[in-house]
């Protein structure tokens, strides 16, 4: 929408023309708008880090892209995805209220099978997460001034709690996969944040790749309803 035109990811062919590195450069935006603004990053934070890149800086240094783009870029993710700082704000309630009120429990409910539930300990706001797995904030306090959020670490609010959450439950979901391979004897020699590297005999690779797609394309009981796809290769070494 803030291109008026097609945002699509071009080869690395398609790369060395002008219509491919100006795709290139417009995929880079939107896919950094997904990733930060989907936990609270704002304008300030957006144009800092293009500054910082080697390949954008220039861009900004003509004048290309400015401040106003990525305001404007922040705003157009604001407003088509609504529902998102929506749940910063909630879930940040949700966090707020037992750390306050430390005889309080609540609980927020993301489908049938699953749910966020914070309580306090001690000195200590705990977020269960669906998995059963818990968070803990160790010295979160709400400030008498302005209502504010911060524990051992610094500030929290709605966006840095929800990337907390969201970080975690795919962690999760990786090793819940990790270990349905290994049952089904797929034997995993490395793993990264959304990733898992099997090494088995090559006349198998073939048959493994099809059966880690189809395991990491299912989840437990409490990920029903979340949009689950995986995609996969098959090499003598490891690549990206």
């Amino acid at each position: 929408e803030l291109f008026q035109a097609k945002v699509w990811k071009p080869t690395e062919e398609e790369k060395k023309t002008p219509e491919g590195q100006t795709a290139d450069i417009r995929r880079g935006f939107g896919k950094d708008a997904i990733l930060g603004c989907g936990y609270g990053m704002g304008t300030n934070t957006f144009f800092d880090r293009c500054r910082q890149n080697d390949s954008l800086r220039p861009l900004f240094d003509n004048e290309t892209y400015d401040w106003d783009f990525i305001n404007r870029l922040v705003k157009t993710y604001r407003t088509k995805y609504s529902n998102i700082p929506a749940f910063w704000t909630e879930i940040e309630k949700y966090f707020r209220w037992p750390t306050k009120y430390p005889k309080e429990r609540t609980e927020y409910r993301i489908s049938d099978t699953a749910s966020l539930q914070f309580l306090r300990q001690g000195t200590t706001t705990k977020m269960r997460l669906p998995s059963g797995r818990v968070m803990n904030y160790r010295y979160a306090s709400v400030s008498p001034k302005d209502n504010s959020i911060k524990y051992l670490h610094g500030h929290l609010w709605g966006g840095s709690i929800t990337e907390n959450l969201i970080q975690a439950m795919c962690r999760d979901l990786l090793g819940y996969w990790l270990l349905c391979c290994e049952d089904v004897g797929i034997k995993i020699v490395l793993h990264s944040y959304d990733e898992l590297v099997a090494c088995v005999p090559k006349e198998e690779a073939e048959y493994s790749l099809a059966t880690m797609i189809n395991i990491m394309e299912q989840g437990p009981e409490w990920s029903q309803g979340l949009p689950l796809a995986a995609e996969g290769q098959i090499s003598e070494r490891y690549c990206k």
